[in-house]
């Protein structure tokens, strides 16, 4: 009978219990999370975001609990037993998140083991947002998109977290619509990460978005944009009163943004509006010249943050400049301004003198001029010189490379004869940044001068450096012999000769080359160029360390900011060579080779005065 009425107990207390649990449960709520991408685009999978409901703001992170002993009986009426410790779940850091992993083109989860997150969030925030170099935009945009285990710290709350520095770095380079996607898993107490996210919204002219619980901290934050924000969602939801108010208050604190009250004054009264410069541009300033249909500043068309928006320009030399700037930085493919290029109209008279009418044109649409004139000549020995004249341009530009993808086609329409022979060293640096190191070999059966030697030489070791086949590998040292002696000897080649030496020498031996004796004197020479300052000199200092110490993130990181935004064709020798040996070192060996290629290939190729 006892055992009965325990029994009895024990189930009526179970009963008790449940009916709790069942009352403590909440009741699903409505997703307010946003689009990954506007309609039409495929977008990655991405976890719905935080609650948008501003009391829930607190909840959005799960707080550390400390450590708990709770005693566990042993069976059912005896309450004594062992002791067990039940500690509460860490918190999670969404600064780690990402779009892409390792099995996705991204890097491990684990490259910011052992660093310190001041210093990965100091140099997040040094990084080119759009360097001038094919192979650096790929290692940025991977470093900046891999999900990652965040490294180790706490970033103050004053200061923007690793999260808003990869948002930020984003959007300054373009990529707009990566940082939205991945602002979307920013908490709401990252104030940072949310404005980022704001703003790749309004870039994207997802106004909805911008304006939806998900960005509630724009109704009491006291903080400029948010306060811009604020009123810019009050005028397109057509309530004019709390819009008027709002700018009121703008001008009670003396924010001082002409544009941007011109703007909002034209879309709450009708008054108009012409704005002709815009020297800090933003999201809202791009929203409110989207809204109230008045003419972006033409300088505007080259600022990357708004570059899908002008690609789209009903103002052809606003779109060719946007569609210029983009494949410069990498968000279009090479290709698509070369179609850009062609759709261009010139006079006859334009096309037989570039050179004449280029000052007269804008540079975009100079650009166009020569890049056609190559086609547009039929003689091989006028596209020859066609093709080179368009080449030393976009030397000057410092964009080697991206007139190599565009000219692949090209370079092959130009015979390899006689009358076209001086062309050689020209056109194959062209071809061996593509790849196309047997083409290449066609031009070397031209040299067949001992005048010719020079540009023989340099072929020979850029097609190993770029294309180390077993072919080119053989007569590497050979080459790298001549060069050597050569550079040394009094003739009217020699400081050509010797820049040379002094630039690929190094270059080959950070890759492993082995270097024969009369060529290694160019590795001890002292460094050329301006020496290096400021971060910089940091980048570079700390690359030392990180690479001792196998620290792939921040060798990564460190990399980037050295070579800076002009890339390995600007970079001095001495950070080109540094920057090989650490990725070498780290077994990142595809990407230093690719280095190398655009910091021998993408100087002009002088062999003579």
């Amino acid at each position: 009978m006892r055992s009965s009425r325990v029994r009895a107990f024990v189930c009526g207390l179970c009963v008790l219990l449940l009916a709790e649990t069942s009352l403590a449960q909440p009741e699903p709520q409505a997703s307010n999370s946003p689009r990954g991408l506007g309609p039409g685009v495929a977008a990655p999978t991405i976890p719905p975001g935080p609650s948008s409901d501003p009391q829930a703001i607190a909840s959005d992170t799960v707080a550390p609990e400390s450590e708990q002993e709770e005693v566990l009986p042993d069976q059912v009426g005896k309450p004594q037993g062992p002791k067990v410790t039940v500690s509460g779940l860490a918190p999670i850091d969404p600064s780690g998140a990402g779009l892409i992993d390792q099995g996705s083109g991204g890097f491990a989860s684990t490259i910011w083991n052992g660093s310190p997150r001041t210093a990965i969030v100091t140099r997040i925030s040094q990084l080119p947002a759009a360097p001038n170099s094919p192979v650096m935009q790929g290692l940025l945009r991977r470093v900046l998109l891999s999900t990652t285990k965040p490294p180790a710290g706490v970033t103050p709350p004053d200061e923007p977290t690793m999260l808003a520095e990869r948002l930020n770095k984003l959007i300054a380079g373009g990529r707009t619509s990566e940082a939205a996607m991945l602002g979307a898993r920013s908490p709401h107490d990252d104030a940072f990460s949310r404005k980022a996210w704001a703003e790749a919204l309004l870039l994207q002219a997802r106004d909805e978005d911008a304006c939806s619980d998900a960005t509630s901290m724009r109704q009491s934050s006291s903080d400029e944009f948010w306060i811009k924000l604020r009123a810019y969602c009050y005028i397109i939801g057509n309530d004019n009163a709390s819009a008027l108010l709002t700018l009121d208050v703008m001008h009670e604190r003396a924010i001082a943004d002409n544009a941007f009250f011109a703007l909002a004054a034209k879309l709450t009264d009708g008054t108009a509006a012409k704005i002709d410069t815009l020297p800090n541009p933003s999201g809202v300033h791009l929203a409110l010249l989207n809204r109230s249909a008045t003419p972006a500043p033409a300088a505007l068309a080259a600022w990357l943050p708004a570059n899908s928006f002008f690609q789209q320009s009903s103002d052809p030399a606003a779109q060719l400049v946007a569609v210029e700037r983009a494949a410069v930085a990498g968000l279009v493919a090479p290709a698509e301004l070369a179609e850009a290029y062609t759709k261009e109209e010139f006079t006859p008279d334009q096309y037989d003198d570039p050179d004449e009418w280029a000052p007269k044109l804008t540079p975009s649409r100079a650009n166009a001029l020569y890049f056609q004139s190559i086609s547009r000549r039929t003689r091989p020995a006028a596209r020859a010189a066609a093709f080179a004249v368009a080449l030393e341009r976009a030397d000057t530009q410092n964009r080697f490379a991206l007139f190599a993808q565009m000219a692949r086609g090209l370079s092959k329409q130009v015979p390899a004869v006689a009358e076209t022979a001086w062309l050689a060293p020209h056109v194959a640096r062209v071809m061996l940044y593509n790849g196309d190191a047997k083409s290449a070999a066609g031009w070397l059966a031209l040299m067949t001068s001992p005048t010719d030697a020079p540009v023989v030489n340099a072929i020979r070791i850029h097609a190993a450096a770029a294309y180390p086949s077993a072919e080119n590998l053989a007569q590497l040292p050979a080459a790298l012999v001549w060069l050597g002696q050569n550079a040394m000897k009094p003739s009217g080649s020699k400081e050509i000769l010797t820049a040379r030496a002094l630039r690929e020498i190094p270059i080959l031996d950070a890759l492993g080359y082995t270097i024969p004796p009369e060529a290694q004197w160019a590795m001890s020479a002292p460094p050329s160029g301006a020496a290096a300052t400021g971060v910089t000199t940091e980048a570079l200092s700390s690359l030392t360390r990180a690479t001792q110490q196998n620290r792939l993130g921040e060798v990564l990181l460190n990399c980037l900011v050295a070579l800076g935004t002009g890339g390995p064709s600007r970079a001095p020798t001495q950070i080109v060579v540094r920057v090989i040996s650490s990725l070498v070192t780290m077994g990142m060996r595809d990407e230093a080779r690719a280095i190398a290629t655009e910091a021998l290939l993408g100087a002009s190729m002088r062999t003579t005065k």
